[in-house]
């Protein structure tokens, strides 16, 4: 081709171009001239390839669908007091029921359902798997694992166990879609504050079910009490029981 037919054949209109033949159309032909025996190999590879691609997509469309969730997504306010043995609110949290109640019609207006299985477990751990699927078909399992304490104040064992399973929920749930819970004095403890009411209890339960050494922990968190750990060390604590707790299983 000489340099005024290639000059042609880039003003050429795009829509007048020949379309390149995708996997799908590739497969289609082969398909449509009939399966011979020396033909068998090829469609067996591009069904393969073709899968391959729309199991790709799959992936994209729940990437880009999940994005669009996350804008939809608002910070879940605790309402829900825990009690101290005297009757007093020893801190809030969101329970399961209401986070559910506000993610799922969210999480349906973008394509996605969610489900739960339950993971290993033992007399001891309780771990709950949450699978998030996207109408597309991809989907996005995350376990969450934590250990069967003695349960809020005055339950009994089966209740303790019944708090297990749905915190183990609630966690996986949470950490699934990144869920923020909003605390009310929140504000007030980011300007170089301690952590909340909730955050210290847990970290003390978490603390004692990986059979961490409490002081060492505090010392490491440069606090007296769980109470007077800053905010700010809170991640980074957080990520060091969630280690133990995986590494524990």
């Amino acid at each position: 081709m000489n340099q005024l037919e290639l000059a042609k054949a880039a003003e050429m209109p795009v829509a007048t171009r020949p379309e390149a033949p995708n996997i799908g159309m590739m497969l289609k032909g082969v398909l449509e001239k009939g399966i011979t025996a020396d033909s068998v190999a090829a469609v067996e590879q591009l069904v393969k390839l073709f899968r391959e691609e729309q199991d790709r997509q799959a992936e994209r469309d729940f990437a880009q669908a999940f994005v669009l969730l996350q804008q939809d997504i608002p910070r879940i306010k605790a309402t829900q007091p825990v009690p101290n043995r005297d009757g007093t609110t020893r801190f809030k949290f969101a329970p399961f029921e209401e986070i559910d109640r506000q993610l799922r019609p969210l999480a349906l207006k973008h394509g996605f359902t969610y489900a739960f299985a339950e993971g290993d477990s033992d007399e001891k751990r309780i771990t709950k798997i949450c699978t998030v699927q996207h109408i597309s078909g991809h989907k996005r399992s995350n376990p969450f694992t934590v250990r069967i304490g003695g349960g809020p104040p005055g339950s009994s064992e089966s209740q303790a166990d019944g708090a297990a399973h749905t915190y183990a929920k609630r966690g996986a749930l949470c950490d699934a879609f990144s869920i923020v819970v909003e605390h009310q004095d929140t504000d007030a403890r980011l300007e170089g504050g301690n952590v909340t009411e909730e955050q210290a209890f847990e970290l003390e339960r978490r603390v004692a079910e990986t059979n961490s050494n409490r002081d060492a922990f505090l010392k490491f968190a440069g606090a007296k009490s769980y109470r007077e750990i800053a905010a700010t060390k809170y991640e980074i604590l957080d990520g060091f029981l969630r280690k133990k707790e995986k590494g524990g299983r």
